[in-house]
């Protein structure tokens, strides 16, 4: 009686073992991409939400300028600024006062409903990131 041959029993199970593998390391990886291009974007956006801030203490009354700001670095712009984080409007910029005038005055900047994009399958879409609020006190005169 001739033995079967186990190798030959056994010819397609690596292939279907690294195709189960493979298929988990990449989901896995374009997990991690994803959580790293949030943390990068939402850092990104503390950062154009703290400049603005940091113009907004000086002049509250500056809207344009100061959306300028946290979208292009700068209070002034001309037909070749390009935002320096893509996506980034005015639209989503919004800037309240408090008590200006007072040594109590504050000013908020708030960026909110910026778009990020997810890759990862399952997850894959066009999601609306949290809103940052930097609030700093008013150095208007009172």
């Amino acid at each position: 009686m001739a033995r079967p041959n186990i190798r030959a029993s056994r010819k397609g199970q690596a292939l279907v073992e690294a195709a189960l593998s493979i298929l988990v390391f990449l989901c896995m990886l374009l997990g991690i991409l994803d959580f790293g291009l949030y943390l990068y974007f939402q850092q990104s956006l503390v950062e154009r939400t703290r400049a603005a801030a940091r113009y907004a203490v000086l002049d509250p009354t500056q809207t344009a300028k100061i959306k300028n700001m946290a979208i292009y670095n700068s209070p002034t712009t001309d037909l070749n600024s390009k935002p320096l984080l893509s996506g980034l409007t005015s639209n989503m910029i919004s800037i309240t006062t408090a008590d200006l005038g007072t040594p109590e005055g504050r000013v908020s900047v708030t960026i909110s409903n910026y778009p990020i994009n997810f890759v990862t399958p399952g997850l894959s879409g066009s999601y609306t990131s949290r809103p940052v609020v930097v609030t700093y006190p008013s150095e208007a005169a009172w």
